[in-house]
């Protein structure tokens, strides 16, 4: 039997669980939304366990919405990835490659769990619906409070470094997409 060439590792379903989240931007002020969590005293972002039978984007927006409250969309955005177009037309190399006006994740962080598994947590950037009411039944309310930072301060806020090099790439494809 052949072996790959590639360096693999192979996890069934029991083996991981799937998360995913955002980086909720509010537009009118050009501000992150960050998660106080008082019991820790952890400045974090908003995410969570994909159900079963939910995509990757119906999840972000569930979870960021269950966690702050604010109900949100995710941004179309022009960014690079290795994914191929929708439309392949021919065979293209495994490489990165710019497109425009694309909804992906911009980053997977990988965790892994002690002897008990993964965790693989898929990143979207998302936006606030800011003509939209403040969903009342926040999720999680009493765990944690919802703050807004301008992009200076929530980078020197959010308490893991992962964290921060992940919001520092956000804000640079936010800003790539939408100034002019």
């Amino acid at each position: 039997m052949a072996a790959s060439k590639f360096m693999c590792e192979q996890y069934t379903s029991e083996e991981y669980v799937e998360s995913v989240g955002a980086v909720l931007f509010r537009l009118s002020t050009q501000e992150i939304c960050v998660l106080y969590l008082p019991k820790r005293d952890e400045y974090t972002l908003a995410k969570g366990r994909r159900n079963c039978g939910e995509t990757r984007q119906e999840a972000a927006v569930r979870e960021v919405t269950e966690e702050c409250g604010y109900r949100c969309h995710l941004l179309n955005l022009n960014m690079s990835t290795r994914a191929p177009p929708a439309v392949e037309v021919e065979q293209l190399a495994d490489e990165a490659r710019f497109y425009t006006g694309i909804c992906e994740p911009f980053t997977l962080q990988i965790r892994r769990l002690g002897d008990s598994g993964l965790k693989l947590i898929w990143w979207y950037i998302a936006a606030v619906k800011e003509e939209e009411p403040l969903k009342e039944d926040r999720h999680e309310m009493e765990k944690f409070a919802v703050e807004f930072y301008n992009f200076t301060e929530v980078l020197e806020k959010l308490t893991f470094q992962l964290d921060r090099d992940m919001v520092k790439k956000a804000i640079e494809i936010f800003t790539n997409t939408f100034s002019k």
